[in-house]
């Protein structure tokens, strides 16, 4: 199996009411004005979506609201990843069912210390093996403290239904090396790779990368598709331009939290409220940083009565990018 996978695909946050459960009206809402934009697709159920905290109800839950809502064209990848083979095979099945268009499975964590690379490229091969859809591998190590090595991603990527790679840890000599292995396996020539941080977005582009899946997409979708829009059009100081600025954005309303997310969502014109606990929702001075940063982007004016800052067109984007 394969996908288009170039371009900028947003990880969302799932939205909570003010009695913790699940909003599904406002990720309806968040979604229309998603909608509206060149976003290549959506990931659900990520780390931005707060998998962990989700029950396997609530997930689903999530999976039917979205995919009713999405426009025709776009992508819809869904975090799928449990922390067992089998518990992973079922969700990945139950998504498939619902209209998912490829799973992201992030790697087993829990028992990391017993896991070596041989146990942990099995669990991949055998998720990819049962899966009706295609299969990404996740690797975000500053949460799971999980990372493998290039050459098993390479070998992985010689399976017919591991489709991809969405590597967060931000570490471009890391990436570099995974190109490395892929460049040297010429079995896997279909096998993407999508980057997490804005803040290499452009290096992992010359390195070979496909596009990104971007938390901050969640805030500034517009801008985002502006900058791999640049890069592919050759015109690599504006793409630079761009993520600068955009780096500089997403250190303060990403890199912080989910909750500092969301209370940029809330700014924009989103509906972001409140994670669920024990993460943390930022301060009055973080709030505030957060929105001096949205204004100092460029990105953004403000809205007619004041109260949310709206994103610029992606001509109006790039006029303040020189």
């Amino acid at each position: 199996m394969s996908l288009n996978l170039n371009g900028i695909i947003a990880a969302v946050p799932t939205p909570f009411n003010r009695e913790g459960e699940v909003d599904h009206d406002n990720m309806v809402n968040n979604l229309r004005e998603w909608n509206q934009t060149d976003l290549r697709g959506y990931l659900i159920l990520g780390s931005t979506g707060e998998f962990p905290h989700l029950t396997v109800e609530e997930k689903l839950a999530v999976m039917s609201t979205v995919r009713s809502t999405m426009t025709t064209g776009k992508l819809l990848i869904v975090g799928t990843g449990e922390l067992s083979t089998r518990q992973t095979i079922e969700m990945t099945r139950k998504m498939a069912d619902r209209g998912a268009d490829a799973a992201l499975v992030v790697t087993p964590f829990y028992y990391k210390k017993i896991l070596g690379e041989e146990r942990l490229a099995a669990h991949y091969q055998r998720v990819a093996d049962s899966a009706p859809i295609p299969i990404m591998v996740y690797l975000i190590p500053q949460f799971s403290g999980v990372y493998l090595m290039p050459e098993t991603i390479a070998t992985l990527a010689a399976h017919p239904n591991i489709i991809g790679l969405k590597e967060s840890s931000g570490d471009m000599d890391a990436l570099k090396q995974v190109f490395n292995q892929l460049n040297a396996n010429p079995s896997a020539p279909e096998f993407n790779v999508l980057v997490g941080s804005p803040i290499i977005l452009q290096q992992a582009l010359d390195a070979g990368a496909a596009g990104g899946v971007l938390a901050v997409a969640s805030i500034a979708p517009r801008t985002c598709v502006e900058l791999d829009r640049a890069w592919r059009a050759g015109d690599y100081q504006r793409a630079a331009d761009l993520q600068e600025r955009l780096a500089t954005l997403a250190r303060i309303t990403t890199a912080n939290g989910i909750g500092h997310l969301k209370a940029a969502m809330d700014l924009v014109g989103l509906y972001g409220y409140l994670p669920r606990s024990p993460l943390p929702s930022p301060t009055d001075a973080e709030r505030e940083e957060i929105e001096n940063a949205i204004a100092a982007s460029g990105f953004f004016t403000k809205s007619e009565d004041g109260l949310t800052w709206i994103e610029k067109s992606e001509v109006s984007a790039l006029e303040f990018a020189g």
